[in-house]
């Protein structure tokens, strides 16, 4: 009896202890949890919006799986502004660019967008969507906060990237813009998963707290993509990225209308260092008559809707050229451009952008003024650099190189 007695007190004892002694999460600990399952509850609301059930999925030769997906039921009608949208599958006029000459064919070739499709095909009446994962919506939140403004480099929570930049623009002095263009020279990059680099063209307008932005070309994200391929990209905000905008489709908005190119192709062939130059023609224009921004490479892929916008719904006010590399912080920077500092003397050894040109009221493509161009960047020269070539006549008009190793930069 007595020895019963001693074996329910130690028993109670130990209850008591373990009892008193289990951890009950801090409010702080409870406030992240429910944040954190609130966010997989949106992410996986997002998944179910933009990954539509396919009439046909395809499995490409770069390992994406891509969606054939009803033109009229794409993940753009989604977006709320678009309800009553009703599409245009093509352009009302595509401003006038005369023919290349000059410059050897063998040597300055195009590149082309490619979905990576081998013996099967999107039907007709539907459109190619690369699937997108829940990791993709995650490692896109690392470029959401910088994509709309190339100066702003703050490393805060909410923009986990350090990035750097470097452009032309011109001086615009109240000027407005309907469309940039460029041929852009297309490179390989090897970069890891904390790494991003961009060649690209910017379209905005607005003041900086709610800027409207377009921006396109190509770019290398291994975490956003999960491989190293240089592919075509493009994005929007019309708030500076508080609530509205995304990469390629990652959300409602673009409209595509090509049955076999979208947004997240490959761009191949690619330079070859010293040897061998292709360059991606591309252009964003607003339509004179719709006022929706076409998306235009080798081919007509889609458009971003004037209802998304408001400062963008109209005109923009500045038209950048240029490159971002970003990376996560107290790592290094990636390469930019080809890897190489830019210089002008050899163009089969750097990266550049010809025939620069902006798209004015009139729905023309006019050469940028040689003689009011800025040349910005927030970096050393040791990292990247960017250089004006001005007009150089030809096929190459007005022309910069721009780019550089990146690495331990500040």
């Amino acid at each position: 009896m007595e020895y019963s007695n001693v074996s329910l007190i130690v028993f109670f004892v130990l209850i008591s202890f373990i009892l008193t002694s289990k951890t009950y999460p801090t409010n702080g600990e409870k406030e992240t949890i429910l944040k954190r399952e609130e966010e997989d509850k949106e992410l996986e609301q997002q998944l179910k919006i933009l990954n539509k059930k396919p009439i046909r999925a395809i499995t490409t030769k770069f390992g994406d799986t891509v969606d054939c997906i009803d033109i009229y039921r794409q993940p753009a009608f989604d977006h709320p502004l678009l309800k009553n949208h009703k599409i245009q599958m093509v352009p009302s006029s595509i401003p006038e660019e005369t023919t290349s000459k000059g410059i050897s064919l063998s040597t300055f070739r195009g590149s082309n967008t490619n979905n990576g499709f081998q013996n099967e095909h999107c039907p007709r009446g539907t459109i190619p969507i690369r699937r997108t994962k829940r990791e993709d919506l995650v490692n896109a939140q690392y470029l959401l906060q910088m994509a709309s403004n190339p100066t702003n480099t703050n490393t805060n929570a909410f923009s986990p990237m350090n990035h750097h930049f470097v452009s032309v623009e011109e001086s615009s002095n109240g000027k407005t813009y309907f469309g940039g263009i460029a041929n852009i020279s297309v490179h390989g990059l090897a970069l890891n998963n904390n790494q991003f680099s961009t060649a690209q063209i910017w379209i905005q307008n607005g003041p900086t707290e709610e800027i409207n932005s377009i921006e396109f070309g190509w770019m290398v994200y291994p975490a956003l993509f999960g491989d190293n391929h240089t592919r075509l990209f493009g994005y929007w905000t019309a708030d500076g990225s508080k609530k509205t905008g995304c990469f390629n489709v990652l959300c409602s908005g673009f409209v595509q209308v090509h049955n076999k190119i979208s947004l997240g192709a490959v761009i191949e062939p690619l330079s070859v260092y010293g040897e061998d130059a292709w360059v991606l023609p591309i252009k964003v224009y607003r339509d004179p008559n719709t006022g929706n921004w076409w998306l235009i490479t080798t081919k007509t892929i889609g458009y971003w809707p004037k209802e998304i916008f408001t400062h963008l719904a109209y005109n923009a006010s500045v038209v950048r050229y240029g490159g971002v590399a970003g990376a996560k912080p107290q790592t290094p920077t990636p390469p930019m451009g080809n890897g190489y500092l830019p210089q002008l003397q050899d163009y089969l050894k750097t990266a550049y952008m010809k025939r620069m040109k902006y798209v004015d009221e009139k729905g023309e493509s006019v050469n940028l003024n040689p003689d009011g161009v800025l040349t910005k960047k927030d970096i050393i020269s040791d990292c990247y650099n960017i250089l004006f070539a001005g007009n150089i006549g030809a096929d190459w008009n007005i022309s910069m190189a721009f780019g550089g190793p990146g690495g331990t930069c500040s």
